[in-house]
């Protein structure tokens, strides 16, 4: 399964400025951004700005010069709606539209405000769904804007379906790539006696892994610790599990880190 994100926030600053900025990204893949500073469109990715073309990436400029405008109106509406008068606030939109094999799945457009679900549109239904009471004047006006109704429709429907296919198959070998992780186990020391044992798992694609401690060779062992999958800057992705284990267990044992990834044909033993 495919999935194109495209996040944008919009935040007013204590002294009434607006900044404003969105980040595109195909999977967890950066493909393009947007900023107040720049008020351009801009891929990150070469293969992404030849699957959609020159043109398209100026078309959504100019589109974005328009929703940034609308940004700083609706997030000062939401802002009188909640009587906020001060401090910073801030709107969020989360478009996202996925394919698995070629059939359309999980079309989201939703809106927060401060951090909160606000307002979200019903690609079913073709109408908006307030997530709090605060939202339902948003959503009587909305729905009263035909044409606001028909662009979100057309967008998840068809233009963001349209853009996906295009990067996957400019991007299939990017993003196909199989990339090993290369791993390493250290040790230290505790201020508490026990010794922490860690495995750092780097420089690996596609994203999913699986890392597991074993003892002796068998037992599996519940990590203590473990800092999630994370991007590195060139595309691919590390993650570090650690193990609480005492001086006792450290001296009668022998402990491994174990990973499991799609670019090795059998797991991986880092002792």
């Amino acid at each position: 399964q495919y999935n194109l994100a495209v996040l944008v926030t919009g935040v007013i600053n204590e002294d009434g400025t607006h900044h404003y900025f969105m980040i595109a990204q195909l999977d967890d893949v950066k493909i393009a951004y947007y900023s107040s500073n720049t008020r351009e469109v801009r891929p990150t990715q070469q293969w992404a700005a030849q699957a959609v073309g020159a043109q398209y990436i100026k078309e959504k400029t100019w589109e974005f010069w328009g929703h940034e405008e609308g940004s700083n109106v609706e997030t000062r509406r939401w802002m009188q709606l909640y009587n906020h008068t001060g401090g910073i606030h801030s709107s969020q939109i989360h478009v996202s539209c996925a394919l698995s094999g070629q059939a359309p799945v999980d079309a989201r457009y939703q809106y927060a405000y401060d951090g909160r679900d606000f307002i979200s549109f019903d690609n079913q239904t073709g109408t908006w769904v307030a997530a709090v009471q605060t939202a339902f004047a948003t959503k009587q006006r909305w729905e009263k804007d035909k044409i606001w109704i028909q662009f979100v429709r057309q967008y998840l429907q068809h233009e963001c379906l349209w853009t996906l296919r295009n990067l996957v198959q400019e991007g299939r070998t990017v993003l196909e790539q199989q990339v090993p992780p290369v791993v390493s186990v250290s040790r230290r020391d505790t201020p508490s006696g026990f010794v922490t044992l860690s495995c750092r798992v780097s420089g690996f694609h596609p994203r999913p892994i699986h890392v597991s401690w074993v003892r002796d060779g068998e037992d599996i062992l519940v990590e203590t610790d473990s800092s999630g999958i994370l991007p590195n800057a060139d595309g691919t992705y590390y993650t570090q599990s650690s193990l609480e284990i005492s001086p006792q267990q450290e001296d009668r044992h022998r402990y491994a880190c174990r990973v499991e990834h799609s670019s090795l044909s059998e797991p991986t033993l880092a002792w």
